[in-house]
């Protein structure tokens, strides 16, 4: 049977893992500023393991929330269903939840908008390329002469 503290210390490693994340959306947003594509992939990569995990302990989480008879309670909601002697705490740990979920929403956006310029930057450049291949080719096609007269 779960406890309330088995909850909070869970509702802890889901902070550290949302702070993981963080790191690898700002290490993400970096190696898209410099044009560093197998950097990026490899963020994606970390960032693939760590929605995992994240994805187990949501699961961990409805199953705690169940057993302590909490089942669809909200985040807000915690702090005035917690046992008395545990409330500062819980604030403590939901507190912290959401400023991790915040600088993750955050670095995730920028990351993300990095991303969308430098592929439109990308798409630019090779139109611009692909109208330069079809006009050098124009060009020698103009230029030309025709010896079958």
């Amino acid at each position: 049977m779960a406890t309330w503290q088995d909850y909070l210390k869970l509702m802890e490693g889901l902070g550290r893992t949302l702070e993981q994340l963080t790191q690898v959306e700002l290490d993400k947003n970096a190696a898209a500023s410099r044009g560093d594509v197998l950097g990026v992939e490899e963020c994606m990569k970390r960032e693939q393991v760590l929605s995992l995990s994240l994805r187990g302990c949501d699961q961990k989480r409805d199953a705690m929330l169940a057993q302590l008879g909490l089942h669809g309670v909200s985040l807000s909601q915690l702090e005035d269903r917690s046992p008395p002697e545990l409330q500062l705490e819980t604030k403590r740990v939901v507190e912290e939840l959401r400023r991790q979920y915040a600088l993750f929403q955050n670095a995730s956006q920028v990351a993300r908008d990095t991303l969308e310029i430098n592929l439109r930057a990308i798409e630019r450049m090779q139109a611009v390329q692909a109208g330069d291949a079809a006009e050098a080719a124009e060009q020698r096609r103009d230029h030309q002469t025709d010896f079958r007269a």
